[in-house]
């Protein structure tokens, strides 16, 4: 009992020292982040750009060492580079049977879709024509309801049919719930996905009627990389990585959030950040910040940094890589937790010391963040993530007024408790 009060008292100790005002930071920078100004963080209105500078900005106030090693940089916390990607900078209007849809809450486009602009029949697949000669098909769009009327047909069943099917104007696909949207670097045939309830309202879906515009461009961006040296004279260093990007807009006015995907992540970055910046908590290992861009995109900001890291890869002794922090209901998830098992058994033993989480579980070998490239170098690497609360991914709904922060301040404690005991 007693030590269950001198462990209860540490924590609360703790806790007190760095809630009040890291809680404040965190949704200052969350509400930044997300803001209409920032467009998303994606590749239309300079969104990912106007993020990597307030990040910059961020960096410079706290006091971490810019990147100079990136001599070619317009930012001397910049490491610039550049990637495809299909871009919706016009119009993404959507009308069935005159009735005009809302983007992000009535319909999504499929990331991918190329431009297109008419009138067009909707025709529904079913049983009967699934399978028939096709050539009915042309210049006409296809309806596609697996729950209605595919009940138990496969993804893969559906990309043959979609694939067979070149000479369509595209496909409407039906959602149930929820419209949860990407990023692509290629066009292609155009799907629109479409609510039930949204369907339901306007009766038999007849025609639809589109104005899309999209545009694969070259977009240049950057990762954003800051240092804090440490007391030891060790080559060895602790490294704290998340992305800053998100999906950016579809279409003038709709834009993704990312409150939770990755405001949240980065807010945890930078809390961590301005602890250690701090001549008394000053860290034994020097640290490295990373913000990567791409993320979304398919990884590839840290894909790029593995390949042209400004420290030798060899001297990271740890990373910790932070994504969707903004909950924690229900604990805490460390992919690639049954790979470096000792690590996971400290945090483990951390969060049941301190009482923090409700728990702490472990995956494996996953590539769904951008730990990815570094364990693939050999880098002992966790990637963490919260669990439980609200559903809001890849939605015009993950915003920062609904992002609870439920176990922040806990989760915050940990990950410092975890760093510091190297």
């Amino acid at each position: 009992m007693k030590s269950k009060l001198v462990c209860l008292l540490l924590s609360l100790t703790v806790s007190i020292s760095v809630n009040s005002q890291d809680s404040i930071y965190a949704r200052k920078v969350i509400e930044k982040l997300t803001s209409k100004k920032f467009a998303g963080r994606g590749y239309v209105s300079n969104g990912d750009k106007l993020a990597a500078n307030f990040i910059a900005n961020e960096f410079k106030e706290i006091g971490l060492l810019p990147a100079s090693e990136y001599l070619n940089s317009t930012n001397p916390y910049f490491q610039e580079f550049s990637f495809s990607v299909n871009t919706f900078p016009g119009s993404v209007d959507v009308k069935i049977n005159e009735k005009k849809l809302i983007p992000g809450k009535d319909f999504i486009v499929s990331a991918d879709c190329k431009s297109i602009k008419g009138k067009f029949e909707v025709i529904l697949v079913d049983k009967n024509n699934f399978n028939q000669n096709k050539i009915g098909f042309k210049n006409k769009f296809l309806l596609i309801d697996t729950v209605g009327c595919f009940p138990s047909i496969t993804k893969e069943e559906i990309a043959g049919f979609v694939k067979s099917n070149s000479d369509a104007a595209g496909y409407i696909f039906i959602e149930e719930k929820k419209l949860t949207w990407s990023v692509a670097q290629k066009s292609s045939q155009p799907q629109i996905r479409i609510l039930r309830n949204v369907i339901s309202k306007v009766g038999n879906l007849n025609y639809i009627q589109l104005n899309i515009q999209s545009e694969i461009k070259m977009h240049p961006t950057q990762n954003v990389v800051g240092s804090i040296k440490g007391n030891s004279n060790s080559d060895s260093m602790l490294v704290v990585t998340a992305h800053y990007d998100h999906l950016g807009k579809m279409g003038k006015k709709t834009y993704f959030p990312g409150a939770n995907d990755n405001a949240s992540g980065i807010s945890m970055l930078l809390n961590l950040a301005k602890y250690y910046s701090k001549a008394e908590n000053k860290p034994k290992y020097s640290m490295l910040f990373i913000c990567f861009a791409g993320e979304e995109v398919g990884l590839l900001g840290s894909e790029y940094y593995t390949e042209h890291p400004n420290y030798s890869l060899n001297e990271i002794k740890f990373l910790l890589n932070l994504d969707l922090l903004g909950t924690g209901d229900e604990g805490m998830m460390v992919v690639n937790g049954s790979v470096f098992e000792n690590e996971w058994n400290k945090l483990d033993s951390i969060n049941t010391t301190m009482h923090l989480l409700p728990k702490i579980g472990k995956r494996g070998k996953a590539q769904n963040s951008d730990h990815y490239y570094f364990t693939e170098k050999g880098i002992p690497s966790f990637f963490c993530y919260t669990l439980g609360g609200r559903t809001a991914y890849h939605d015009i709904y993950d915003i920062a007024e609904g992002l609870p922060l439920t176990k922040y301040i806990p989760s915050f404690i940990l990950l410092k408790t975890f760093l510091d005991s190297f």
